[in-house]
């Protein structure tokens, strides 16, 4: 299986030490992963998507097929955190 990614912005790996990309958080409906991407950006932090591809072209949510993993920059991780809590907290 081969992985998608949705650049949302993000310099994947570009180099050093702070560009290293870490797991943010999974969910299992791309319209969620898409609105936390979409809240993360609006905080100034840079995202991406990664996600099986035959889970987005079949539709599949059964055994992890349907996983979208949120990755965010290292450095930007506890930030990251801290805006989807707020947000969480603000509904």
């Amino acid at each position: 299986m081969s992985s998608g990614y949705e650049d949302q912005g993000a310099g994947r790996n570009a180099g050093g030490s702070g560009d290293e990309c870490v797991l943010l958080t999974s969910v299992y409906d791309p319209v969620e992963a898409q609105i936390i991407v979409a809240k993360l950006r609006s905080a100034g932090i840079m995202s991406y998507l990664k996600h099986e591809a035959f889970g987005v072209v079949y539709g599949l949510t059964v055994d992890g097929a349907g996983q979208q993993d949120i990755m965010v920059r290292a450095d930007e991780l506890e930030e990251a955190r801290a805006a989807l809590e707020t947000e969480a907290v603000d509904n």
